[in-house]
């Protein structure tokens, strides 16, 4: 049995004595492919724990028994720092799922419990308070049949789960970001991103129409493996490819663009819009060529023994494509065909295939053809009638006998003309410069030490701190992935409740001693100096004020996100602006301009956080915040000038 046929449990890159290697668990085997590749049977791995390597990087320790007794392997992992010890966790969990589940070896349940007790107890001992991030939790009746880490989705790298009811997404913190029903799966086609990456475009239902979802897999077996569930999983296919074959010989395409085909001449299949770099174009196949019309007409057509290959591909945003690879006297040359549906680019697929040749044509000259060998003449003059002086080299006519420059006769050769130039007489001599007095050359100076290099301070990984929300807010929010307004209400009460106070005591106490104002001509400040009760209230006021100012902005922000992405979740949106309120505790107290720099820095952090926590486009986030913003400081005017009119 092949390690392919066996059920994989986790797959990365490996640092071992700092070489790279590629190490796979399977359910009986773990093996590491480099330079040396190796193979270990699972029934001999005894254990997996965490350790320190030597810059205090997260690692792990594998004790493996051989015939000359039990070795240790440590491994280091060369991902960014951020995911090391999201690598560490999962390499110990599946290891312990692998050893606790030997399909080759009968091991009672008592035993197993126990095995898988003493494990945890010295896994704890080893690693102190930090616990395995555990699996997402089941339904009744629900079992897990698949599951890959480091499947990256986007710009995020997730732990993804396939049951016999969910597809579960997992984020490296151990909380579930999405999850999709089986029945919402739609479609699935393994493709090769424009990076040669393995993927997955997976296309979900929704309400709002189908979705592509794109997955792309840290190797192509875990790829692999996964199209093979998810082909279990999936609903019935269309009608078989000869029965759709016929129907569309049988009805031709409907006639798209000016192109008209030639005579014995059967068009095949044409669509529109689409994209090739940044053009869209119609396409047309025929029983002989493929044309490309663009809005001025035909731009390019290649004669079908000029394909030589065609394979799925998917662009950046994870649209269906097809890579087609055309043979050309100066070589070959890849075209990459980007279409508008999963749909549209199967049918091409099946036309492509159905209309190349089994082996594409040579593409170089016989031997037995004849070469043409050009030679090379030297310059000739152009016109005739021109004739060169051979002693100075000025040009004159072809019946001159003298030249009109040195007066010499043009019918000399060579020896006349040496003789002629020994008889010119010298007019002056040349001036020669005597050469200066080069000076003695200076003692060489010792060279200078050099410079130690700079050494990068490496951004320390986020613990999950407060501060995170205002200063890096993309790390805080792929941190505390997908919370609640419940889960952001402390820490929006605690911003409102610290501006609150400060700004009423700066207003009661601090402002009125730095300017010197006379506290008998403003009777609020008076208040507030001389009764207790007087500044609570304002203090409550205030907090009041800015809760409900910060919940219209939160809400304006979800509508106009949810407007520019429907995939967007209401609740989400809010509980990320108001952690990011965060700003008004930090400078929304300095006067006059406080309120406006904690508004634009709360807005920045909440775009931010819209593009961490909810996939959003930049430009899409970026608007949504800022706009909220706006919108609010004009409604905060316009209530302002009602009041005081």
């Amino acid at each position: 049995m092949s390690p392919v046929d066996m059920h994989q449990y986790y797959a990365s890159p490996i640092l071992v004595k700092n070489q790279q290697y590629y190490a796979t668990l399977t359910s009986e085997r773990l093996i590491i492919e480099g330079g040396n590749t190796r193979e270990f049977r699972v029934s001999a791995i005894d254990g997996a724990y965490p350790a320190k390597l030597e810059n205090n990087e997260p690692g792990l320790k594998i004790v493996i028994s051989t015939q000359g007794g039990k070795k240790d392997m440590l491994w280091g992992f060369p991902v960014d720092g951020i995911f090391k010890a999201g690598e560490q966790d999962a390499w110990i969990n599946n290891i312990s799922k692998a050893i606790g589940d030997k399909p080759f070896e009968q091991q009672n349940p008592a035993a197993r419990v126990q095995q898988s007790a003493a494990f945890d107890t010295n896994t704890q001992a080893q690693s102190g308070s930090r616990q395995i991030l555990p699996p997402p939790s089941f339904q009744h009746g629900e079992t897990e049949i698949l599951n890959t880490a480091g499947v990256r989705i986007k710009r995020g790298y997730y732990t993804i789960y396939l049951t016999n009811l969910r597809l579960i997404l997992q984020n490296n913190t151990g909380k579930v970001g999405r999850e999709f029903a089986i029945a919402e799966l739609m479609d699935a086609a393994e493709v090769e991103t424009e990076s040669r990456e393995y993927a997955i475009a997976l296309s979900v239902g929704s309400q709002s129409g189908p979705k592509q979802m794109l997955l792309t897999f840290p190797t192509k077996m875990s790829r692999d493996a996964w199209m093979r569930e998810l082909k279990v999983k999936l609903p019935s296919r269309k009608p078989l490819i000869a029965e759709q074959t016929t129907q569309k010989f049988e009805s031709q395409p409907s006639k798209l663009g000016t192109f008209v085909p030639a005579k014995n001449e059967k068009l095949i299949a044409s669509v529109k819009d689409v994209r090739i770099k940044s053009n869209f174009v119609i396409l047309h196949l025929t029983n002989t060529r493929l044309v490309i019309e663009g809005p001025a007409g035909i731009v390019g057509e290649f004669a079908v023994n000029a394909l030589l290959r065609v394979m799925r591909m998917a662009g950046e945003l994870g649209e269906p494509g097809i890579a087609l690879l055309v043979g050309a006297r100066d070589g070959e040359k890849e075209m990459h065909l980007v279409f508008q549906s999963m749909e549209l680019r199967e049918d091409w697929m099946q036309s492509f295939e159905e209309v190349l040749q089994s082996e594409p044509p040579s593409m170089f000259v016989p031997e037995s053809q004849q070469y043409t060998v050009s030679t090379v003449l030297p310059h000739q003059p152009q016109n005739s009638n021109e004739v060169y002086c051979k002693a100075c080299g000025a040009k004159n006519h072809v019946d001159d006998e003298n030249c009109a420059m040195c007066g010499l006769s043009l019918k000399r050769d060579a020896n006349d003309v040496s003789r002629a130039d020994e008889k010119r007489p010298v007019h002056r001599e040349r001036r020669v410069k005597e050469p200066k007095q080069r000076r003695e050359p200076r003692e060489p100076r010792a060279p200078r030490a050099p410079r130690p290099p700079r050494v990068k301070k490496e951004k320390a990984p986020y613990n999950g701190g407060l501060t995170g929300f205002i200063f890096r807010p993309a790390d805080a929010f792929q941190y505390h992935f997908r919370e609640t307004p419940k889960d952001a209400l402390a820490t929006f009460l605690l911003s409102g409740g610290i501006w609150a106070v400060v700004t009423t005591l700066l207003i009661a106490f601090l402002v009125p001693a730095i300017l010197k104002v006379d506290t008998a001509q403003f009777p609020i400040i008076s208040a507030l100096q001389n009764d207790a009760g007087a500044l609570f209230v304002f203090i409550l006021m205030l907090f009041v004020l800015w809760v409900i100012a910060v919940l219209i902005r939160s809400l304006i922000c979800a509508l106009i996100a949810r407007i520019c992405d429907p995939s967007t979740d209401f609740s989400e949106i809010i509980a990320i602006v108001m952690r990011t309120t965060l700003t008004y505790a930090a400078v929304g107290w300095i006067p006059i301009i406080g309120i406006f720099v904690s508004a634009i820095w709360s807005a920045a952090a909440s775009a931010k956080g819209l593009i961490a926590g909810e996939n959003m486009q930049s430009g899409q986030a970026f608007a949504s915040s800022f706009a909220a913003v706006v919108i609010l400081f004009v409604i905060l005017f316009a209530v302002g000038s009602i009041g005081g009119t």
